[in-house]
């Protein structure tokens, strides 16, 4: 019986060939043993741009460019071993230059030997440009993370430290690596432990945090910095851990620290007389107001000691002002010296004067230290040949003491304490006078 001729159209248009030359992936089937195609559909050749019968009977290097081909034998060694075999591979087609996955899957004859495979290639340009623009977009976002000015660090939800970028750690005097599985905690001093678990809780209910909190350097050391902390949460708004910035505010800090050491510094001085290292006259001033008046709403006592250099005009005469000077900061010491109770208050009050002020005392307790007082200065032993009383410095000291009240001024006090000052002096110096 003659045999009838093989129509390749018809076949072609045989079931299932007729669905395989209908989508859109490239089919070819191949012999194993030839590498010659034994069937391409639609997809395939337009691809190439040759027709199904310039393909059929070809071997596989006759279609394929010199590069395919050699990058696909180790694939196609792979399917001979009876193993499907995966590969993309940039392919120059006729339609222009397409990335394509490639499955290499073979066919087992009745010896279970593999007489045929089966190509089937997918176009994954679009994914690949999707996967380039995301590898190129985090690249730039871990450009911008390793370079950035600010410190960057990602926790777990257990604090364990995820991520670091190299600011942070050049920054805290670390190795990324050193970091890494560490915990936030590490970092943290003991005084900061107990805040750490509310603001844990925060965290976890989702809330964002912006502080200043010294953090612990390799080294030991403390170092400032500004903490903006991300909650970072699932879609089921479970907390998966925190996304932390940290701004550098260390030299800033210091800066703060130093300002205000030398405005407290500037505060004791100008509150300082800067001959007698005593408490001067505005400081003094201010001072008995406040005092008074927490005196006076219980009207509990207060004394004054005003106290004044005998002939300290002479001394500055026959002596000269630097030995003058000199003579104020030693009578300063002296008195100085005869205070103990840290509530009472010595201050210059102005040229030779001093007043000390002697809250909740009363007269006897006050007059004793006025006495006390003199005796220092006269154990001194300044000599003073300006003065007409004694052949070494002494002081005159007038001693007040009344209860306080809102309704009388401080001043008054203060008056009646020069008063008696004045006594000291008009009878006869180097003494106390109430």
């Amino acid at each position: 019986m003659k045999r009838k001729p093989f129509l390749l159209k018809k076949f072609f248009k045989a079931e299932p060939f007729f669905i395989l030359n209908n989508i859109s992936a490239y089919v070819a089937y191949i012999d194993a043993n030839t590498l010659r195609y034994k069937f391409v559909n639609n997809a395939f050749i337009k691809a190439y741009n040759i027709s199904r019968e310039q393909i059929i009977g070809k071997h596989m290097n006759e279609i394929l460019s010199e590069k395919n081909y050699q990058n696909a034998i180790k694939y196609i060694s792979i399917v001979k071993k009876g193993k499907i075999a995966t590969y993309e591979y940039y392919f120059n087609m006729h339609i222009g230059k397409r990335w394509i996955k490639v499955e290499y899957i073979p066919e087992f004859d009745i010896n279970k030997k593999v007489c045929s495979f089966i190509v089937l290639g997918s176009d994954i340009t679009d994914r690949k440009i999707a996967e380039e623009k995301l590898q190129k977009s985090e690249a730039r976002y871990r450009f911008m993370v390793e370079t950035a000015n600010e410190g960057i660090l990602i926790t777990r939800h257990d604090l364990k430290i995820i991520f670091v970028n190299n600011k942070l750690a050049s920054m805290l005097g670390y190795e990324i690596k050193e970091l890494m599985g560490q915990r936030f905690k590490d970092l943290l001093f003991e005084e900061h432990l107990e805040d750490l678990k509310r603001k844990i809780l925060e965290r976890i209910q989702g809330k964002d945090a912006t502080y200043d909190q010294y953090l612990r350097k390799k080294d030991g050391s403390k170092h400032w910095v500004t903490i903006s902390v991300k909650a970072m949460m699932d879609n089921k708004n479970n907390y998966m851990g925190s996304f932390i910035m940290l701004t550098d505010i260390h030299a800033r800090k210091v800066l703060e620290e130093q300002l205000k050491a030398a405005i407290k510094k500037l505060e004791v001085l100008s509150n300082v007389d800067g001959l007698t290292d005593l408490a001067n006259r505005r400081y003094f001033d201010n001072t008995v107001s406040l005092e008074y008046d927490k005196l006076a709403k219980h009207g509990e006592l207060l004394s004054f000691i005003m106290i004044d250099i005998d002939f300290f005009k002479g001394l500055n005469d026959y002596y000269g002002h630097l030995v003058g000077d000199d003579c104020l900061k030693q009578v300063a010491k002296a008195l100085a010296g005869s205070v103990s109770d840290p509530t009472q208050l010595i201050a210059r009050y102005g040229g030779e004067e001093f007043i000390c002020m002697l809250p909740k005392t009363n007269e006897k307790d006050a007059e004793t230290l006025a006495e006390k007082m003199r005796i220092a200065v006269e154990k001194l032993h300044i000599s003073n040949k300006g003065s007409k009383i004694s052949t070494y410095l002494t002081v005159s000291l007038g001693v007040v003491t009344m209860q306080c009240s809102p309704e009388q001024e401080v001043i008054e006090l203060i008056n009646h304490a020069d008063k008696a000052l004045y006594r000291a002096k008009s009878t006869g110096r180097n003494r106390v006078c109430t």
